[in-house]
């Protein structure tokens, strides 16, 4: 081997033993850095670890109460914590059931217990009291009487449902609102002989009301009850049980009522209502009907203390057992429904400018149908119909409006908007 490769092969050794030795220097900083941060850290005892599992096995669950009164067919929600699973249980179903949620049902009137449950075995109860329900209904408003039957309520903290009519204190109906009172419609005109002319007359007259309410309660009404109930002495049963149809089809949940004050009675005093709802609620569930009237107010600072004491707890019908509603039966001379044959509409064609407005009538054969009638449009964008006829021409164009029966016959009016 010449000296020129022995060179060569010195100088590669010495570089392979010179990057080893870096890299042992590098790897031992390494574990010295290492070793100092490892040596910072808090260290976990076996007592540390036994007292985090002790903790998790003491997570206490909590409900947001110890008591609750629910009324007969109503429910109230109970919120738990303190868990990731927890199950409900209820000592008597035949009282109050509860869901996985903590949703609690009044089934019977009684007391039980709703238990809240954890993954980790703690357990919490609730006293569920399930009451006797008074609905207090308010017919005939709003009056000037309305604003001090309003106070009397807040002192007394009653929520109760008003059937209002049209009048010129309308507007107290967002006060009704406000103070967590429900408004529903009674009618436009309380005159037997107009609101109840014909089909179109009461429910013209409601959607002309309905409208007026919204503006002051920005809210549709839901709930109805027809003058004199649904099986009132006014109407002809035919006609009522289409006016009673049709507004269970426009998405009115109907209400009459259980119990009453007699107020509108030659009789009616302060005290007369009094002894009336005293005879009259008798059952765990009474949609009591009175009048906004100046003589209830005495009334009512009897008829409230009285019906606690007695187990009621008061509620307003939109709380009513869910797409439940109340009326009394009508009846038809023949007890059964009458078909229509067919339905004209009162203009077969007919012009109008836009802007205008117009009421189109349906005539069903036989007159005495027990069918009702709801509308459509083939283009709303040219005009548009409500649920009672009333047309608004909005643009140009020809559109048809249909008149469509409950047993599915159809009646046309071929209009031109100019």
């Amino acid at each position: 081997m010449n000296k020129k490769k022995s060179g060569s092969i010195i100088k590669k050794l010495i570089f392979v033993v010179g990057a080893a030795g870096v890299l042992v220097v590098l790897m031992w900083l390494v574990f010295v850095f290492a070793d100092r941060w490892l040596n910072k850290q808090p260290k976990v005892s076996d007592s540390d670890i036994s007292q985090t599992d002790a903790s998790e096995q003491s997570v206490e669950v909590k409900l947001n109460t110890e008591s609750v009164d629910v009324g007969k067919g109503l429910k109230v929600q109970l919120t738990a914590t303190g868990g990731q699973n927890i199950v409900f249980h209820s000592s008597d179903e035949g009282i109050a059931t509860v869901d996985e949620n903590g949703l609690v049902e009044g089934a019977s009137v009684g007391q039980c217990t709703v238990t809240a449950k954890n993954e980790y075995g703690s357990s919490v109860d609730c006293t569920v009291n399930v009451k006797k329900v008074c609905y207090l209904t308010i017919d005939d408003g709003p009056t000037d009487n309305t604003e001090n039957l309003l106070a009397l309520l807040k002192e007394y903290d009653v929520r109760v449902t008003f059937f209002v009519v049209n009048s010129q204190y309308l507007n107290l109906t967002k006060n009704m609102q406000d103070q967590g009172c429900v408004v529903g419609l009674h009618t436009n005109s309380h005159v037997f002989k107009m609101c109840y002319a014909s089909y179109y007359s009461y429910f013209y007259g409601i959607d002309t009301l309905s409208k007026k309410v919204e503006k002051h309660t920005g809210k549709r009404c839901e709930l109805l009850r027809f003058p004199g109930g649904t099986n009132n002495t006014r109407c002809d049963p035919l006609w009522m049980r289409r006016n009673l149809n049709g507004a269970l089809d426009l998405g009115y949940r109907v209400f009459d009522w259980t119990a009453t004050a007699g107020d509108t009675s030659k009789k009616a005093s302060a005290a007369f209502s009094f002894s009336n709802v005293k005879k009259t609620v008798t059952d765990d569930e009474e949609i009591v009907l009175m009048h906004d009237r100046a003589l209830n107010l005495a009334a009512l600072k009897k008829i409230i203390p009285y019906l606690r004491d007695k187990g009621y707890i008061f509620e307003t019908l939109d709380n009513y057992p869910e797409h439940s509603f109340y009326f009394q039966p009508i009846y038809s001379r023949d007890h059964k429904d009458i078909p229509s044959r067919s339905v004209e509409v009162t203009h077969k064609t007919f012009s109008i400018y836009a802007g205008n407005e117009i009421l189109l009538v349906a005539r069903m054969n036989p007159v005495e149908s027990t069918d009702y009638v709801r509308w459509e449009s083939s283009d709303p964008s040219i005009a548009s119909v409500n649920s009672v006829g009333h047309v608004n021409a909005l643009k140009k164009g020809k559109v048809d409006i249909i008149a469509i029966t409950s047993s599915g016959k159809r009646g046309v009016c071929h209009m031109t908007v100019k």
